[in-house]
């Protein structure tokens, strides 16, 4: 990345050709740590300059992008941007009524036996507010069969933190005889709300594809902002692979990893696309500066240097 920070100044995953090669010319392996020449400072300086003003040339360049972010999906496209909120509706009550018991399991976790003052206090909070939310249920248009797995959730869980609370305590074994007998119900919950998200995203996503030509749909590239849990597998990530034919992320399809703020993320999709260019002019591979460009000659060296 270009922002100048200790990745950057060990040359990470995306440093440029030119600014690696040089510093291997200058510090060969070996060679102690020495103070940068100020004349080598302001060149790179430069080289830094020019790869911010080619990034910025090179992204108002690349056709129309789609940031997606959450349920708030925003397609930019030569300098109209439109906004939409693309929410299933019964997602957000089949994932609460599912989070019920991860809250309890992690509520006694970790424990086994007696359960503390505070811990009781907030099983107690927890057990107050669920059943004004499986009421509230009733007022939602759900169909019979989820419902029914939703009161069936609730059900189990009242049995076990009443059962708890009265004991005050608890084993591990049945903690775990408990989430394992919740587990096919909150899957079913999350295939349910799974399909849901799918059937939003495509209904909109296809809307705009019908508002530009094909041309700009070919041109299209789609950031997803998100934090790092959830990005392998990731519901839309999967989706936009497919919709766009992209083998995986990196081309036309990035994933900006925790950039909130959204001229960071678009920042990282003109990254993404300068880095593409540059591995394709220096080595034929559009990928290869996706990964760090010292990553190969790690791999010669290490067992050399970590001999099993």
């Amino acid at each position: 990345m270009i922002a100048n920070n200790a990745r950057s100044r060990t040359w990470g995953r995306i440093a440029l050709p030119v600014a690696s090669i040089l510093a291997l010319l200058i510090f060969p392996a070996g060679a102690p740590a020495q103070t940068t020449p100020p004349a080598l400072t302001a060149l790179n300086n430069a080289f830094r300059s020019a790869y911010a003003e080619a990034r910025t040339r090179v992204l108002a360049s690349s056709g129309p992008t789609l940031i997606v972010n959450g349920d708030r999906f925003s397609l930019l496209d030569s300098g109209k941007r439109t906004d939409a909120d693309v929410t299933a509706p019964i997602y957000d009550p089949v994932k609460t009524i599912a989070h019920i018991p991860l809250a309890i399991y992690v509520i006694l976790t970790p424990g086994d036996g007696s359960i503390g003052d505070d811990r009781l206090k907030t099983l107690s909070a927890l057990r107050e507010l669920i059943p004004p939310a499986e009421a509230s249920l009733d007022t939602l248009k759900l169909g019979p069969a989820t419902l029914s797995r939703q009161k069936q959730i609730v059900a189990g869980c009242l049995s076990f933190i009443d059962d708890a609370a009265a004991k005050h305590r608890f084993n591990r074994s049945s903690l775990l005889t408990f989430t394992r007998r919740m587990a096919p119900l909150i899957m079913q919950n999350v295939a349910e709300a799974t399909r849901a998200q799918l059937d939003a995203t495509h209904a909109q996503v296809s809307a705009w594809r019908r508002e530009l030509s094909p041309q700009k749909w070919e041109q299209l590239h789609v950031v997803i902002i998100g934090p790092h849990m959830p990005r392998e597998d990731l519901v839309v990530m999967q989706y936009f692979l497919r919709l766009l034919h992209e083998p995986r992320e990196g081309g036309r399809v990035i994933y900006a990893e925790s950039l909130w703020e959204e001229p960071a993320a678009l920042d990282s999709l003109g990254t993404h696309l300068l880095d593409g260019q540059v591995g394709e002019a220096f080595f034929g591979d559009y990928m290869r500066m996706h990964r760090d460009l010292l990553g190969d000659a790690a791999k010669q060296y290490l067992p050399r240097l970590l001999p099993e």
